[in-house]
């Protein structure tokens, strides 16, 4: 067992440890505000399943060190980053119960002397709105792009660093919507209800559209979408992580690196354009990207500083009495 447990410290990497501090706080907000969220019961439970999961993962790699175990261990952080992102919405209105769109709308009128979403409304296109809409949405491809060619390659190092740089920048922007939660333009200086008559696309927006907002707590036929609406708009995660993507994927020298500035620069403009966020969102998501993606190898030897110290207290190399 003793050497069980070493094999498998030394598998461990620094996404696993973002991964389960995460759920650890998720569980301490659920006994915290237990009689406040009807489903913390549940919550508790699939956050001490995930944990146990990703424990499982990190030791069967250790063991076996299996192809599909390296696989899956690497690659479990995708339905993870949504279910923590799924979860996050669960605490934020309970914690912090206060919308911060009014300070919001200030700042960009102080900084542009105009609500940036009534502006480019009016130079709305139905064409350019249906390219922008599916921009919007492959946010949540691009970085897998980017996974997979990395996997294909066989270049787990760079791999691991991606998987890492990714994970702890979602974790720090699902963090931070504790700090401001915001509802964005669709709703504040807009009717939700008109989004498809004065912001129409051709063909596939709608649907899109509809997607988007399943995901963001607005179930089809919400009679009040602005109140269960996800308060996600502060910093905007979509421009934070589109530019961790486009950085990685220079440092990494991906084949991808070109379509991910055209397509995430779109994206980005996206955001303001479709009426998800303020230009203050995307400005703060931009600083977020510079300062937290450099920030992350830092954290990376705290953590692994932290494991050493943990696998050399509490467990007896193999053969020593």
């Amino acid at each position: 067992m003793r050497e069980v447990a070493d094999r498998a410290l030394r598998h461990i990497v620094s996404y696993d440890i973002y991964t389960l501090v995460l759920l650890t706080i998720f569980v301490i907000l659920s006994l915290i505000y237990y009689p406040h969220i009807p489903v913390a019961l549940s919550k508790v439970l699939l956050d001490v399943f995930l944990a146990f999961g990703i424990g499982a993962l990190v030791v069967l790699h250790a063991l076996t060190d299996a192809p599909l175990f390296s696989l899956l261990r690497r690659f479990y952080v995708i339905p993870i980053i949504y279910l923590m992102y799924d979860q996050v919405h669960v605490y934020v209105p309970v914690v912090h119960p206060v919308d911060y769109d009014d300070l919001l709308i200030a700042a960009d009128r102080w900084l542009l002397h105009a609500d940036p979403t009534v502006v480019l409304g009016s130079y709305a296109w139905p064409l350019l709105t249906e390219y922008l809409q599916i921009c919007y949405f492959l946010f949540y491809v691009l970085p897998i792009m980017q996974a997979v060619e990395l996997w294909r390659k066989g270049d787990l190092q760079r791999l691991d660093l991606f998987a890492r740089g990714m994970v702890f920048c979602y974790f720090v922007s699902y963090l931070a919507y504790f700090a401001m939660p915001a509802i964005g333009p669709r709703f504040t200086l807009h009717p939700f209800s008109a989004l498809d008559t004065e912001l129409p696309g051709i063909a596939l927006t709608p649907w899109i559209r509809e997607v988007i907002n399943v995901g963001g707590g607005v179930a089809v036929g919400a009679s009040d979408p602005a109140g269960v609406v996800n308060r996600d708009c502060m910093p905007s995660g979509h421009t934070m992580m589109t530019l961790v993507n486009i950085i990685l994927g220079f440092r990494f020298r991906s084949r991808y690196r070109w379509v991910f500035v055209v397509i995430g620069g779109s994206l980005i403009f996206s955001t303001v354009y479709l009426r998800y966020h303020y230009v203050v969102d995307v400005l703060v998501g931009i600083v977020f990207a510079v300062i937290f993606l450099p920030l992350e190898p830092v954290v990376d030897r705290w953590v692994g500083k932290l494991v050493r110290s943990v696998g050399s207290r509490w467990i007896t190399p193999a053969g020593e009495v």
